[in-house]
This record gives structure tokens, sequence and C-alpha cells, in this order.
């Protein structure tokens, strides 16, 4: 448990370092305001450095806070200002600027968090479960390929081409379309996969045999809609220095924003409604090490999800999490309003 003064001392650290980017001295906490004299502060930052809050890049530098101290100043946003209306505002009139449809207000609230945050947005949406079949069409391409098209509530559209092993009339493809709509329309995903695989059993009609090939794919023509929103805005900002001038930060996060699968994972595991922080070495994941993920959980329609920033260990926390968690709040309320 870190006493009171001490944990004071050490928010106006962090707070300087996250300013400014260099390491702090008990000079400069003492110029933030603080009224006691700079030996006692200098004892204070000793103390929290021998207990691994703080640290010296080197002997006669400042001190910088650790992941440890993060945690610590983290733990205790708790009764600090609140950041509010600005970039509420601004978050709402941008997502509600879009077409009422999941993916582009996903995409939006990556854009807008990317644009304020200064760091790597990310925005993580599934629908797979409760996502219904609205309709099926079947589409002849010619020869012996179907187009599938698969519309779901709420509105999304999937394709799928897949061949035949024969060429149908328009009219069975016809039928073939309405008999698979009544099997799945108005099911979710798994119910329309699990309908289809037992209808065609003893179906041999023509109709059967292309909803057979349908049901054979049905893995893919009944998969979840695309799940990852990824977007950063103003590249030269992504990282402000000391970051930007390491090239092993830069390689990380560049790794981070061509791995979607990596990404999905990991947000996969914070779908709760709740905001979370995770700093540097308390990730699981060595490619997050280097950085802090702030996240919260959304619901929006039918869809669950997660969005958060992803950024270097000295980031704005109480900024960040406040934007997190409006952004996740706005768009549970235009799923409660729209969907």
């Amino acid at each position: 448990m870190i006493a009171e003064r001490d944990l004071l001392i050490l928010q106006l650290l962090v707070d300087l370092y996250v300013r400014d980017g260099v390491p702090v001295s008990s000079q400069a906490v003492r110029g933030s305001g603080l009224s006691l004299s700079t030996a006692t502060i200098r004892s204070v930052l000793g103390g929290l450095e021998r207990e691994g809050y703080v640290a010296k890049p080197h002997t006669s530098a400042g001190r910088v806070p650790t992941d440890k101290g993060y945690r610590a100043y983290v733990d205790h946003l708790e009764g600090r200002p609140a950041f509010g209306g600005e970039f509420v505002h601004r978050l709402r009139d941008e997502i509600r600027e879009q077409e009422i449809d999941v993916n582009p207000i996903m995409a939006a609230a990556s854009r807008v968090l990317g644009t304020l945050s200064k760091h790597f947005a990310v925005v993580y949406g599934s629908v797979l479960q409760e996502s219904r079949v609205r309709r099926i069409q079947l589409v002849d391409l010619g020869g012996t390929r179907l187009l599938i098209v698969v519309n779901l509530i709420p509105e999304h559209e999937r394709t799928t081409v897949i061949p035949l092993e024969k060429r149908f009339t328009p009219q069975v493809i016809v039928r073939a379309e309405e008999w698979i709509n009544r099997l799945v329309q108005d099911r979710t995903l798994a119910e329309a996969k699990d309908v289809l695989d037992r209808a065609v059993r003893d179906n041999v009609t023509d109709e059967g045999i292309i909803t057979r090939e349908v049901s054979i794919r049905r893995e893919d023509i009944f998969s979840e809609p695309p799940a990852v929103e990824l977007y950063f805005e103003e590249r030269g900002h992504l990282l402000e220095p000391p970051e930007r001038s390491d090239p092993r930060v830069l390689q990380l996060l560049l790794k981070l924003l061509h791995n979607k699968e990596l990404l999905t994972a990991i947000l996969v595991q914070r779908l709760g409604e709740r905001t979370q922080i995770t700093i540097g070495s308390e990730h699981d994941e060595q490619e997050l090490r280097t950085f802090s993920l702030v996240t919260a959980g959304y619901r929006m329609g039918a869809a669950r999800g997660v969005l958060g920033i992803i950024g270097p260990t000295r980031m704005r926390y109480g900024y960040i999490r406040d934007l997190v968690g409006s952004a996740a709040h706005e768009l549970g309320a235009i799923g409660e309003e729209y969907f």
C-alpha cells in the first residue's frame, strides 16, 4: 500500500513524464506546486525507486515511472479530474453521420479514437452468435458457378461463389433459393448451418443438390462478418519522442498493425463491458509488453465487441480511459436507438 504523500509525488512525476517525455527531477516535481522541500521530495523518490515504482535511466538522470508505477497511478485515477465534453461530442457527431450499419459505425469509431488519442485505435465487433439471416439470394453466374448472397440482421451482406457439378435451369435455382430461405430465414448463423446440414440428407431433387452444395460450404457462407477494424490517424503523430526514436518500438507497433489475428485473439478476451487497462509487462502476449492497452466492451444491437487504444506506456491514462469509455457508451446508445 503506497502512502498518500508518496502517491501524490508519484502522480506528479507521471504527469510530468507523460507530458514532456524526459526523466523527471525532484526540482521539477516541486515546481508543480508541491509545498515540500526538494530534499524531502528526493527522499520520497528514492523510496519509490527502491520499491520499484520509478527508475533512473542512468545514474545522474531524473526518474521515470516503471510499469508498477504506472499501475499505481492508474489504480488511483478515480477522484482525479475527468475528461468529458469536447471529444464526446465530436465522437457522437461523426459516428452518427455514418450509414446505420455496424461496420461503418465501427470504422468511424476507430477513426475518431485514433485521431483524438494520437495512438493506435482498434475496434472489434462480433455478431456471429446473435445475427440472424434476413435472406439468401442465389445468382447464376453462368456455366457452373453460383453466387450466394447472405443478408443479415443487423445490416450486413456477405457474398460467396461456389462451383456446381452441372448447370441448372433458372427455375431450379429459384426453387432452391426459396427452399433455403424457408430453412434459414430469421435463424442465427449457427442455427442456419445446423438446419441446412440436417435438411439436405434425404433430398435428391435438383434443388436439393444445390442446397447440398450450399450446405457443404456453410462454414464459409455463414461465417462471421468482418470482426476487426483498425485505424490510426496522422501517422507522424502516432508516437511522440522519445518512443518515436526507438526503432524497436516502431517495429513492434508495425508488427501489431499487420496482425489482425493476434489483435482479435487479444481483444476477444476483453469483451466485458468494464474499462480495462493493461500496462507493459502485465500483458501475457510478448508483442504487447512494450505498450499499454486500454479497452472497454460495448453492445450495439446484435453486435458485441470491444474497442480500445494501444499506445506506449507513456500515455495520458486518464484521458484515454475516459475517451475509450465514452466511445463504448456511445456505441451502446446508438445500438439502443437504431438496432
